[in-house]
């Protein structure tokens, strides 16, 4: 190949001056670009004046671009993909690369760059960082929202965002939750039914509260005394009426002189309990 002043120079001095323009052509908006030419570079070093049998290996084109081996495998990956670089593998021996003038315009460097900067190194970094923004988005889910209000959190914490809260505490909009304990003050202090506090006055003021009244003490075997059974109150019953004319008057029953009862045998002023209680106490019966 010959240049501007007509002297012919070989393909590869032809191939280095092309990188070398496309380097500070693309340079500054793809700094990958620089190593990718560097591992280019050393390659040509090994090439003969037509650009064949290049066969550096690996670890040698890692060590004098300073870079690792798979760094070296990615540049080269680039460089085959723009199509300045052809490679041939040998069995048991390092590559063959055979340098290839670029034909036409610039270098389409953007739709194969990414073979250099998509590294393990930063596919794990990118993993972990989607993988920590999905769990803050679990854990701050609707769930944990309504966990975290029932606890006191206030209400203003909304998900995903940091817009105002609003002015009252039991607006929640699209999904239900527990109710928090200023919203439950609110809803108090706004009217809600509450309970009349009965400590030290009467609950319902227009009401009178009945008393109990002391009972006798009932002894053993007595039967309970019935008020309606001696005509007082409104229902007391009435007396009763005289027996028919031509028949004889009957027995009169009286009541017990001590508990008032009424009595099943006429004749008699005790009934049968306080009769054996008189007589187990020794006090006259009769």
């Amino acid at each position: 190949m010959s240049n501007d002043d007509g002297r012919v120079q070989s393909v590869r001095n032809a191939w280095i001056n092309a990188l070398r323009a496309e380097v500070l052509r693309v340079g500054r908006t793809i700094p990958e670009v620089a190593r990718v030419v560097t591992v280019g570079m050393w390659i040509a070093t090994y090439a003969d004046a037509d650009g064949s049998n290049a066969f550096p290996g690996r670890d040698t084109l890692g060590t004098l671009s300073g870079c690792s081996q798979e760094t070296v495998t990615r540049a080269v990956k680039v460089l085959m993909g723009v199509g300045v670089l052809q490679r041939k593998r040998r069995p048991n021996a390092s590559a063959m690369y055979q340098l290839l003038m670029p034909l036409g315009g610039g270098l389409d460097w953007q739709a194969h760059i990414h073979h250099m900067t998509d590294t393990r190194q930063r596919r794990a970094r990118r993993l972990e960082k989607e993988r920590a923004a999905a769990d803050l988005a679990r854990t701050a889910s609707g769930d944990a929202v309504r966990t975290a209000s029932a606890y006191g959190v206030p209400d203003s914490v909304r998900v995903g965002g940091s817009e105002p809260g609003s002015e009252d505490p039991d607006s929640v909009r699209g999904r239900p939750r527990i109710a928090s304990p200023d919203a439950v003050r609110t809803a108090s202090a706004s009217g809600v039914y509450q309970y009349i506090p009965t400590s030290g006055r009467d609950p319902l003021p227009d009401h009178t509260m009945a008393d109990h009244s002391p009972q006798p003490q009932q002894r053993a075997g007595e039967a309970a005394k019935d008020d309606s059974s001696r005509g007082e109150g409104p229902q007391g019953t009435a007396p009763p009426e005289a027996p028919p004319s031509g028949e004889p008057p009957a027995p009169a029953f009286g009541r017990c002189r001590e508990c008032q009862i009424p009595l099943i045998r006429p004749g008699r002023d005790l009934c049968h309990g306080c009769e054996t209680y008189l007589a187990k106490h020794g006090r006259d019966t009769a």
